[in-house]
């Protein structure tokens, strides 16, 4: 049987690789080839199918294009990757939302009557009604590489994004290449659950807190990295429903989960959550 390996997300730094964007190298570019990418530039998915906001009609924001070890591609091998995108903010007004039509002499109204769903689209709103897509992809939409999103439509003054939310065209960030890196990590293959003092979880999985805020000695290099599978750092609560097979993202390329906060995305069961540092 084959043993289930947790993975760290590397991004480049420079002339080597750091756990963050524009933070300082800790490791060599690796020999492989990068698995992905950060940055404003999305997959290679018709621009009729890059996800929009519900609300401001505006292109969402690209987070990040991965491809998935096999393990974790949870749609089967015909969607080998996945693109997470970002939208509007708690404050959008949903009685100022645009209305589409393919008549109108505003050519954003006219691209955004020409908008549909990619196949591969999934929609979450958190909490406090902020938009996330996550998109499951095929081997030709990874390997188009970074793609950028249709200039801008809006004329001057018009369509303004007023939800404190991000979209991909007012929000800018550098194309970064990431490394999926091997992670050394008891709880590999384990669904993380809540635990206390020296509980150990259904399944083995095993507390990285030694009680209190401690961390234990094997779980410190672990800590404040995005990473697919393995050990859990929940800024607040650990998310109810996520298995072996997640995402868990630290705030990268344009992200704001409330300051020094993170998300869990799982690919299995479809669990969203994120929290405030």
């Amino acid at each position: 049987m084959t043993e289930t390996i947790a993975w760290n997300l590397a991004f480049r730094c420079g002339n080597g690789v750091g756990k963050a964007p524009g933070r300082t190298a800790d490791a060599a570019i690796p020999n492989q080839p990068p698995s992905g990418w950060t940055g404003s530039l999305g997959p290679g998915v018709r621009w009729e199918q890059w996800p929009r906001s519900l609300n401001t009609g505006l292109p969402m924001m690209h987070v990040l294009t991965i491809w998935l070890p096999g393990d974790f591609q949870r749609r089967g091998p015909q969607f080998p990757g996945i693109a997470i995108f970002a939208g509007e903010g708690q404050f959008a007004d949903d009685s100022k939302s645009p209305i589409p039509s393919a008549e109108s002499t505003d050519p954003f109204l006219r691209d955004l009557a020409a908008t549909e769903d990619h196949p591969g689209l999934l929609r979450r709103r958190d909490v406090i009604d902020g938009e996330f897509a996550i998109l499951w992809l095929t081997d030709d939409e990874l390997a188009a590489g970074p793609t950028a999103p249709r200039p801008d439509l809006r004329a001057e003054g018009e369509h303004a994004d007023e939800s404190e939310g991000t979209n991909a065209w007012d929000i800018v960030e550098p194309t970064i290449d990431i490394w999926l890196i091997p992670r050394v990590d008891p709880n590999a293959g384990k669904a993380p659950v809540e635990l206390w003092g020296d509980e150990v979880g259904p399944g083995g999985y095993v507390n990285p807190s030694t009680g209190g805020r401690s961390l234990a000695g094997w779980a410190e290099p672990l800590f404040a990295l995005s990473h697919l599978g393995g050990t859990a750092f929940p800024v607040q609560a650990m998310p109810e429903g996520l298995t072996p097979w997640y995402l868990e993202l630290e705030e990268i390329s344009g992200l704001n989960f409330g300051g020094g906060g993170n998300a869990q995305i799982d690919l299995e069961s479809d669990a969203f959550d994120w929290a405030c540092g």
